[in-house]
């Protein structure tokens, strides 16, 4: 019984790594705009912020980051995001008094929304913004003389550009990966 179950948990295993790995990654079309893929909001969720004002019109946000599920299955698996992953930002408007909620905020309204994707554009292990509106089923690449990837370069540069400091749960899954890889040498 034990033999079976360690048979199909490595056989669950393999076929996770095989999906993983048979992600086709982002959809372009002929213009070079990125199709906005559906069900993002079922996509696991890496990171929430508060009152981080980078986005949307300055003001205290809600942030949430989703990772493709495909990405995410092999970055839990081998602490490296695969080229095509997609990390999609969502910054909605604090609200208070919500009831029957007295104080605190939750989500409001969705004031800016964008794509974070390893397409490798401009070269190797590169990662593009691609920005989009309520409703777009494109979005265009973000200009790379725009802030957004100086800053990425800056504080991220060591972490492919993904800031791990506010994905704790990456950021543990890329820990055990380095640990069980030290631990098989």
């Amino acid at each position: 019984m034990k033999r079976l179950l360690m048979t199909c948990a490595a056989i669950a295993g393999g076929v996770s790594l095989l999906a993983a790995a048979a992600f086709a990654g982002p959809t372009f079309d002929e213009q070079g705009r990125i199709l906005i893929p559906a069900n993002m909001d079922r996509w696991p969720t890496v990171g929430t912020t508060y009152a981080l004002q980078y986005e949307g019109d300055g003001g205290m946000t809600l942030n949430t980051v989703r990772l493709d599920p495909e990405s995410y299955d092999a970055f839990v698996a081998t602490g490296v995001f695969p080229v095509g992953a997609i990390m999609q930002l969502e910054v909605r408007r604090p609200v208070e008094e919500i009831a029957p909620a007295v104080g605190g905020k939750t989500q409001g309204a969705i004031i800016g929304r964008s794509l974070h994707v390893k397409d490798e554009k401009a070269g190797q292990g590169t990662w593009t913004f691609y920005g989009y509106g309520s409703g777009a089923q494109t979005g265009n690449a973000i200009p790379r003389s725009q802030a957004c990837y100086a800053c990425h370069d800056e504080h991220a540069g060591t972490t492919d550009t993904v800031f791990m400091q506010f994905y704790p749960a990456l950021a543990e899954a890329r820990a055990r990966v380095a640990q069980a890889s030290a631990a098989g040498q």
